[in-house]
């Protein structure tokens, strides 16, 4: 697992230049505003050799974003029977029905860091909670989970890494306003 990135030069200005950001075991969510940098964050994880990773153990990554779950473009992870069920599948379905596809037939062991950019595209509010659920079965298997969302549904009982300084505070404000009785009613 994770336990910190030190960004080279090239994330650092792709990432509100940061130099250093830590992860816990546990479900870690990164935060921020769009072009922030989240998904260059992951990115860094995962492809870039000049950043360095602090691990505990041996690490594996498995990085998925809407493009990796499109079965027909990326076949690294959807091998034999059920890879060719979930491409079939994929014909027919929406990009969120393919993504649960994916993510229930996707074999995870212990030490593995799973990094997923935004889990909330084409899945409404029970959906989206029935994801995080799964991601949190995932971490109670051994797993580190990195997810960049703008959801606030994998808020709960998190890691928050926040790109921007004071984002979580302006949003649960945000969603205060849109919550409460004295919000303003959309029309």
């Amino acid at each position: 697992m994770i336990s910190k990135i030190k960004l080279c030069f090239k994330h650092q200005t792709r990432i509100d230049r940061f130099k250093n950001i830590k992860f816990q075991s546990g479900i870690n969510v990164v935060i921020g505003p769009n072009g922030s940098g989240k998904s260059s964050l992951l990115k860094a994880i995962v492809q870039c050799r000049d950043c360095k990773r602090s691990h505990d153990a041996v690490t594996k990554y498995h990085y998925f974003n809407s493009e990796t779950m499109n079965p027909h473009r990326h076949s690294k992870y959807l091998k034999g029977v059920i890879g060719s069920v979930i491409k079939v599948r994929a014909m027919f379905s929406s990009h969120g029905e393919t993504m649960r596809d994916v993510l229930r037939h996707f074999q995870f062991k212990p030490g593995d860091c799973f990094l997923l950019d935004e889990p909330e595209d084409g899945h409404d509010l029970q959906w989206i909670i029935r994801i995080y659920n799964g991601l949190k079965k995932i971490n109670s298997l051994g797993c580190q989970v990195v997810v960049a969302s703008h959801h606030p549904v994998f808020l709960k009982d998190s890691n928050i890494v926040e790109l921007k300084r004071g984002y979580l505070k302006r949003i649960m404000k945000l969603m205060g306003e849109y919550t409460d009785g004295n919000s303003r009613k959309i029309k």
